[in-house]
């Protein structure tokens, strides 16, 4: 019934692209981290502190990736960059 997606090969990432994903996601779960430890510290204002620092800092690793994703990517000539 639910047969996976195949993915061309110019669509996967290479090995450069995954290395910036691990990245990523290592640096999201140490935002995370650092930033329910600092907000734990004052518990009447964790949600505020939480939202206020958590947000930004993983809107810019997000922004980041995706642009050096993006720019890692091979391209051959004929192959238009996305």
């Amino acid at each position: 019934m639910f047969e996976p997606r195949q993915i061309s090969q110019e669509d996967r990432l290479n090995g450069r692209q995954r290395t910036v994903v691990v990245m990523m996601n290592l640096m999201l779960l140490a935002e995370l981290t650092v930033c329910m430890y600092l907000g734990q510290q004052d518990p009447d204002n964790l949600t505020v502190f939480f939202l206020k620092t958590f947000l930004p800092m993983a809107g810019a690793t997000l922004i980041i990736a995706r642009i050096l994703i993006k720019r890692l990517a091979d391209c051959t000539p004929g192959q238009v960059a996305r």
